[in-house]
């Protein structure tokens, strides 16, 4: 079964197909059951040798469970962001009508202790949800990143007049509590989150007993970590709230890995055949990643997980701190590189992370210079407070995760030595100006929305090029978790689940997403099929202008469900083709606004083939009329309070109209 859509750029942000709600049911049950996991992981932790070998008295480490046979513990991953991301266009003036510092809105982070609420740069936006732990500088940090109000100008935060809320991973299971904050009703329009940790893999030093450990399995391999790259039970974990959460909008840390480790021969503890920590004299062990070439670096329980956005860390940019080409974007010395073991692009953007001025807990105003993944993970998030800001002032929606993913890294900056993904910067630098842009279509160029995929469904739309830009379209969806396969060294079984693919065609050539090689992660990305990743993106260099293209996405096999929400964003694209969004104000009449029972549509007898729907605030489509009358009411009275809009499309135009409902 095929459906084609003929569309203009103009209907960026206007139309939303039917989407998938918030599962709170679901997320309630995971919640419950990975609480109860994790206490029962937990007493077996604390009786068994492993515990004294493990720094979770620490205030930035925890213990979060056993992840198929493996103990879970977290550790942190320890600004010219704002320019090198083109974050201050969004409140300078540079983009006409847009004014956004994250006024309104707020952002989670999970971290190792408590953040300093009394700092002047919160200006007591910030809430401690939880008061367990101890008070952490690197959490003062981390929120800093995100709100700090720019007292001190060089430590602006991203969203500098949001609000914060502060969760403790070294107090219960975080993938638990992660379910039980989705599920909330204030959460269910939509939902940012930070996590600027990681799971201890290769190597660590331990400052108490003045020892090296190493976080790898020998019996698996002498010189590499398998913990790198395995998609674990808790990166499991991740993909699961994320399916049944598509309001929320999950920034993980890439770690702080690469190149880390003592340098030398030194003796250390190790993990022997029963996976009990034993001392070790008289064996050399690289620093991690090392024998891999720098690759394959990202450890197990998050930063794995398909349904993440997964943040690598960059230098600051020198000079004035903007980006212009490729070779300003340079990696800093301890971000963690991809690929998975399956060979998926991880991480899936950068951001700066080194010399990071922020906030810190000494005093209320105290200030330092922060370096890891830490830092540029939450400036990340900050960015899609602040596209979730202009989003809803545009037309009252909000961005479900999978258009964050799409939205991002269709709009990224090219970074690395060749052009598309690697899995060094994954597909690039943010660029908030660039996706502020295409929410607006600010340039005309634009189109973006989410479609739900049937089972043995293609979905295919045409556009014309602008010519005068590359084409660039980018795919992205919430892939249901896959089942950890059982733990080894680097093995290639793929963990996509529903294999959408994304071509675009004209004059006889087929356009085919980037795939990178596993084998040789080196590589530049080439064209191909993509069978591992719940992203594909298309670049066409080069287009005609004027030309028509075609593009669809299809799906390999059965579709887990038998559907498959997905975000698709194109940029490159001509204003030409479909119905324009015009005005149409003195034909359509929808009161009353605010609305309790009956909304009346009362349309002018000019308008032909009138289609009546009403979006919620999530893009769902709770009110479909495809012949619609000219004068009629819309019953709402079973409706859930909240803003929703009204779509009303004929011959003569289309109009979108905000309606509030008590």
């Amino acid at each position: 079964m095929k459906k084609t859509v003929i569309l203009g750029a103009s209907l960026m942000g206007v139309i939303a197909f039917a989407q998938e709600k918030v599962n709170q049911e679901e997320l309630q049950k995971q919640s419950l059951e990975l609480a109860q996991k994790f206490e029962e992981d937990k007493l077996k932790f604390e009786n068994s040798s492993l515990s004294r070998h493990f720094p979770i008295a620490d205030e930035n480490a925890a213990f979060q469970g056993y992840a198929n046979g493996i103990p879970v513990i977290y550790s942190i991953d320890s600004r010219n962001q704002v320019r090198s991301m083109n974050v201050d266009a969004l409140s300078n003036g540079d983009l006409p009508g847009v004014s956004a510092s994250g006024e309104g809105m707020t952002a989670y982070i999970w971290d190792g202790g408590k953040a300093r609420l009394t700092h002047r740069e919160f200006e007591n936006r910030i809430t401690q949800i939880e008061l367990t732990g101890s008070n952490s500088d690197h959490a003062t940090g981390v929120g800093g990143v995100i709100i700090s109000a720019g007292i001190n100008a060089g430590a602006i935060g991203i969203a500098p007049k949001a609000h914060l809320k502060v969760m403790n991973f070294t107090t219960g299971g975080t993938t638990a509590e992660i379910n039980q904050q989705a599920a909330l009703p204030e959460n269910k329009d939509y939902m940012i989150s930070n996590h600027s940790y990681g799971q201890y893999a290769g190597w660590s030093y331990r400052e108490n007993n003045n020892a090296w450990y190493w976080y790898g399995y020998p019996s698996l391999s002498e010189t590499e970590s398998a913990i790198f790259g395995y998609y674990s039970s808790e990166d499991k974990a991740y993909d699961d709230v994320a399916y049944n959460a598509p309001q929320l909008s999950m920034f993980k840390s890439s770690g702080n890995n690469r190149g880390e480790g003592p340098g030398a021969m030194v003796d250390h503890y190790a993990y022997n055949d029963n996976s009990a920590m034993v001392f070790v004299t008289g064996v050399e062990r690289p620093n991690d990643c090392i024998a891999t070439g720098g690759y394959d670096c990202l450890p197990m329980g998050g930063g794995v997980a398909k349904n993440n956005i997964t943040i690598g860390a960059t230098r600051p940019i020198v000079g004035p701190g903007y980006y212009n080409e490729p070779s300003d974007v340079k990696i800093a010395s301890f971000s963690s590189w991809g690929p998975t073991d399956d060979g998926r692009i991880k991480p899936d953007l950068v951001a700066i992370g080194q010399s990071v001025s922020s906030p810190t807990n000494t005093t209320d105003e105290a200030y330092t210079n922060w370096s890891g993944t830490s830092f540029s993970s939450p400036a990340a998030a900050g960015v899609g407070l602040l596209l979730q800001q202009i989003k809803h002032e545009h037309d009252g929606g909000y961005l479900r995760s999978d258009m964050m993913k799409a939205l991002l890294i269709n709009t990224a900056n090219e970074a690395g030595e060749h052009i598309g993904p690697d899995y060094t910067f994954g597909y690039g630098l943010i660029d908030a100006l660039a996706a502020a842009q295409t929410i607006l279509n600010t340039n005309d160029n634009s189109f973006s929305t989410n479609y739900t995929l049937n089972n043995n469904e293609t979905y295919n739309m045409s556009f014309v090029a602008k010519g005068n830009e590359p084409i660039k379209a980018t795919i992205a969806w919430l892939d249901p978790s896959a089942i950890p396969v059982p733990f080894s060294l680097n093995d290639r079984t793929p963990r996509l689940v529903n294999d959408l693919d994304l071509r675009i065609t004209h004059g006889g050539t087929t356009h085919l997403p980037w795939t990178l090689d596993v084998e040789n992660p080196s590589a530049a990305a080439v064209p191909g099929d993509n069978v591992l990743d719940n992203v594909e993106q298309i670049l066409i260099e080069n287009p005609v202008a004027g030309q028509t293209y075609n593009l669809t996405v299809t799906h390999k096999g059965n579709l887990e469900n038998n559907k498959q929400v997905f975000a698709l964003v194109i940029n490159g694209v001509d204003d030409t083709l479909g119905t324009k969004e015009v005005d149409l104000t003195d034909k359509v009449n929808i009161f009353p606004n605010p609305v309790v029972n009956h909304l009346n549509v009362q349309l002018d007898a000019t308008l032909k083939n009138a289609q009546v729907k009403i979006f919620d605030a999530m893009g769902a489509v709770v009110y479909d009329n495809n012949s619609f009358k000219n004068n009629q009411k819309i019953d709402m009275s079973a409706f859930s309070s909240g803003i929703y809009m009204v779509y009303v499309k004929s011959d003569q135009g289309i109009i979108t109209k905000k309606v509030i409902k008590k």
